[in-house]
């Protein structure tokens, strides 16, 4: 058996807001354009797809396809001032992986890092996988009202575990073989998750949003919006440490303009 995982990096739409949402530096955060485009920043929604021997797993979800076509609904009055967004023909998650000649009932699990509208938006277009996964801290705070962006889709909560890894040393061995970790980097959520996977070459972390580039964990930058300051410094210092290894070959932030799609 391979002892080792592929990561292969999506772009599953973008945004364009406000610096002060990827970097703390305001007490409010403006909407998009308000303070003129030097204070802009445009991004990608990355998604992964994971490929371990004994099966795969989609990592947050990215822009639904209805984006497209009916945004104000699918986003809401509130959102949909706030931000500007792009969904590219082809990029959903739903069509990435028809590209790859995969359905949503090849997926032995989908993982949400946290319940952020644009890691949910296109969850709906992964109904037929075998579970989604999100951590119970993250559940048991989540808001009620985002549940319109997952419809008929029943969520597995599961408890931190020990784990080798991360700032709590807490979170989940998704296949029980220590070729992917669910890390939890508390902080920007309650119940936040890193991912943690073993390719070929040495560890790939995905951050998702503990920040949201890699400047972010160099200059121990937090994200605009967090539930914990201090638990998302923790969490940002851990991600710091581990990219420095030798042995991680990439740290990925979810909403770095500097990531290109390719795998691991």
């Amino acid at each position: 058996m391979e002892s080792f995982v592929k990561v292969h990096v999506m772009h599953t739409g973008y945004l364009k807001y406000d610096r002060a949402l990827s970097f703390k530096e305001l007490d409010v955060i403006p909407p998009v354009n308000q303070r003129g485009e030097a204070y802009q920043e445009q991004v990608p929604l990355s998604s992964y797809l994971i490929e371990h021997p004994n099966g795969r797993i989609v990592v947050d979800a990215g822009w639904h396809e209805d984006i497209r076509t009916k945004p104000r609904e699918h986003l809401g009055e509130d959102l949909y001032q706030f931000i500007e967004y792009r969904l590219p023909e082809g990029s959903s998650v739903r069509e990435q992986l028809a590209a790859r000649r995969l359905a949503p009932e090849d997926l032995d699990a989908v993982i949400v890092s946290h319940l952020d509208v644009d890691h949910i938006s296109g969850l709906e277009l992964l109904k037929g996988a075998k579970k989604f996964l999100v951590s119970e801290p993250e559940w048991r705070s989540a808001d009620p009202s985002k549940q319109v962006w997952y419809p008929g889709i029943e969520f597995e909560s599961f408890a931190l575990e020990p784990i080798p890894y991360g700032p709590y040393k807490l979170g989940k061995d998704v296949f029980g073989d220590g070729l992917v970790y669910l890390v939890y980097t508390p902080g920007h959520t309650n119940g936040h998750v890193s991912v943690l996977a073993r390719v070929e070459s040495g560890w790939s972390l995905l951050a998702s949003d503990t920040g949201y580039a890699e400047k972010s964990w160099k200059e121990l930058l937090l994200p605009g919006f967090t539930t914990d300051d201090k638990k998302a410094l923790e969490s940002l210092q851990w991600v710091k440490e581990f990219a420095e290894r030798d042995d991680c070959i990439a740290a990925l932030a979810n909403h770095d303009p500097l990531i290109q799609p390719r795998t691991y």
